[in-house]
Order: structure tokens, then C-alpha cells, then sequence
């Protein structure tokens, strides 16, 4: 390799390589990686590239990625953990979502390491726990915290709609609520209080 390219140009290829891969946002095949690169490095052959990058990893400065959708070998200038977390993030921007469907929207080789990725985001609060939506289905995850409001509404709306078939109207139900809440408010308030005194 040192005969073809003299240790500036190498040293350059190497900065193109890495500008390459830090600005995608996956693993590249050694194909891919060649068609980003710039100028005269598109021609290099493959055999040649494959060696230059096969150093870059022997010195820690690439990671090879496990082959998935080909036969090939992806690499990347970040971890399969930092890439399991972009996965997991960009899974999650479509919104909350279970452990299974998580693990639907990632590829294979990632699986293993979404579990874990997942609880240390949950940990550090970069991602939310939701309540179930039915008593069948386990919590979800989301990147933003749950709205209560959301929550409550449909309760509420369950709440009048019972209350309704039970022959009370909406107005009184709604009346006799409030009314609920302002005691609950009051109470506490007392219990406070009485904590103080």
C-alpha cells in the first residue's frame, strides 16, 4: 500500500475516510464508503481500501460492523453500542413503542444490544416509560415523558361514558367530578397542615 500511495496521500485518505463515515448515519460497505469519498480516492481499487481500512480498525481508529442486509462488512468510526443507541432513538422519533416492536425495527445484530441500550437510556432519563395501552401489553418507550393528559382524557371520556349508560347526565357527572376534585384539594391541603401543627 505504502508503494501506491506515498504517507501524505495515505494520511489524507484517511482523513476522507473518517469524514466519511462520521458523517453517516449507519455502518458503510467498503462499495458504499468508496462511492462518499471524494475526488481521486473513488478510484481506488477495492483490494486496496479493504487493506487501508483493515488497518484503521488493527488501530482502533474504525470499527468492522457485522454483516447484515449483504454479504459484506460495514464499518464505522463509532461503536455498535453508539450505533444501537442512534438506531434505538431513531426508532422511537415515530413515537412510543414496546420492547417488541423496538426490537422489530432493529436489524438482527443489534438485538442483543437493544436491551441493554434501552435500560441505560431509561436510567440516565433520555428515554420515558408509558403505561401500557391495555392490560395485555407491557409498558412503552418513548423520547419525550408521558402527557397525563392524555392519559386522564381517555379515563374520563370511559368514566362519562359509563356513567352515562347508568343513566346520569354528562353535565352532573362533569358537576359531581369537580366537586370530587375540590374536596381531594382541600383535604390534602388539611393534611398538610395537620403535619405542620
Amino acid at each position: 500500500m505504502a508503494d501506491v500511495l506515498p504517507s501524505s496521500n495515505y494520511s489524507d485518505l484517511v482523513d476522507a475516510i473518517t469524514e466519511v463515515l462520521r458523517q453517516s448515519e449507519e455502518p458503510l460497505t467498503i462499495p458504499q464508503l468508496r462511492e462518499r469519498l471524494r475526488g481521486p480516492y473513488r478510484a481506488m481499487r477495492i483490494t486496496e481500501l479493504t487493506e487501508v481500512l483493515a488497518r484503521q480498525v488493527a488501530a482502533n481508529v474504525l470499527v468492522m460492523c457485522p454483516k447484515y442486509r449483504s454479504s459484506q462488512d460495514r464499518f464505522w468510526d463509532r461503536s455498535l453500542r453508539q450505533h444501537a443507541k442512534a438506531m434505538l432513538t431513531g426508532a422511537l422519533e415515530a413515537g412510543p413503542m414496546s420492547r417488541t416492536e423496538i426490537r422489530k425495527k432493529l436489524p438482527k445484530y443489534l438485538r442483543h444490544l437493544a436491551e441493554s441500550v434501552l435500560d441505560e437510556e431509561l436510567a440516565k432519563g433520555a428515554i420515558f416509560r408509558h403505561p401500557p395501552t391495555s392490560s395485555r401489553n407491557g409498558p412503552r418507550y418513548a423520547l419525550q415523558p408521558a402527557d397525563v393528559r392524555c392519559y386522564a382524557g381517555k379515563e374520563l371520556h370511559d368514566l362519562l361514558t359509563r356513567m352515562h349508560e347508568r343513566g346520569f347526565a354528562r353535565a352532573e357527572v362533569c358537576e359531581a367530578l369537580m366537586q370530587l376534585l375540590q374536596e381531594n384539594e382541600w383535604s390534602d391541603a388539611e393534611a398538610s397542615v395537620g403535619v405542620l401543627t
